[in-house]
Order: C-alpha cells, then structure tokens, then sequence
C-alpha cells in the first residue's frame, strides 16, 4: 500500500514537472513511480510521452511497448498504441 501511495505521489509531481516543460524533473519522478510499481500501463505511457519530448525515441519507444503489452484500461494501451504507431511512421533522424 504505502509503495502505491508513493509511486501516486510521484506520478503527480512528474505531471506537474511535465505540464511546467521540467522534461528531466518529470523522468526521475516517472521513473521512480515505475520503480515502486512497474506493472502500472499508465507510468510507462508518462515515461514515454517525457523521453519523447527528450528526444530519446528508442527509450520511448520501448515505454509504449511496454505499456501497451500490459493489463490495464484501455485509455492507456491505446494511447501507447498510438504514439507507437506515429513514432514507427517518422523519418530517421
């Protein structure tokens, strides 16, 4: 119990650092949400959204694949799907 409330309390001040463009801010905090419950689709749709935004396409790329190959509500899985879909279609850099 006390893991989820602190992997919450994580994810909240990740999409602040996120909403306020502190991409590294919300990595660490995104990743210590997943660290504290990795199975989490949600977490992993956050941490690629963030390496996006870093330019870490492949590291995000593997965040979607992740969240999109785990249980969870759909809204997650097929925003995962999505981002995968647009990030496979772009020109190599």
């Amino acid at each position: 119990m006390e893991m989820a409330l602190e992997a919450a309390h994580n994810v909240d001040v990740g999409d602040y650092s996120f909403e306020n463009k502190n991409y590294k801010g919300a990595l660490l905090r995104y990743k210590d949400a997943d660290e504290e419950k990795p199975g989490d689709a949600a977490i992993h749709v956050r941490l690629g959204r963030v390496l996006e935004q870093l330019g870490q396409l492949p590291a995000a790329i593997e965040q979607y694949k992740a969240a999109r190959d785990l249980a969870g509500p759909p809204k997650w899985s097929d925003e995962a799907k999505a981002a995968l879909l647009r990030l496979q279609q772009q020109p190599p850099r």
